[in-house]
């Protein structure tokens, strides 16, 4: 099978502008009818609205709970 570039060559380039343009309408037109689905984009609001409300601020004491769990794991 013939290269893109030989294929344009040979078979395009020769074609009045008028028809090229036209052929390239037709297989843009083919190429988005095949392509996958775009991503929906969300707003970083839409985004924060699904992570929900914010936790409750915890107390000193659960944060050196905390800290103290994350430190005895160090050890094993």
């Amino acid at each position: 099978m013939p290269s893109v570039e030989a294929i344009y060559k040979e078979s395009v380039k020769p074609l009045p502008l008028s028809d090229q343009l036209r052929l390239a309408e037709i297989i843009v037109k083919r190429a988005h009818g095949k392509r996958e689905p775009a991503v929906q984009r969300k707003s970083v609001l839409e985004i924060l609205a699904s992570v929900g409300p914010p936790k409750k601020p915890r107390s000193a004491a659960e944060i050196d709970e905390y800290l103290r769990k994350e430190r005895d794991s160090w050890d094993d």
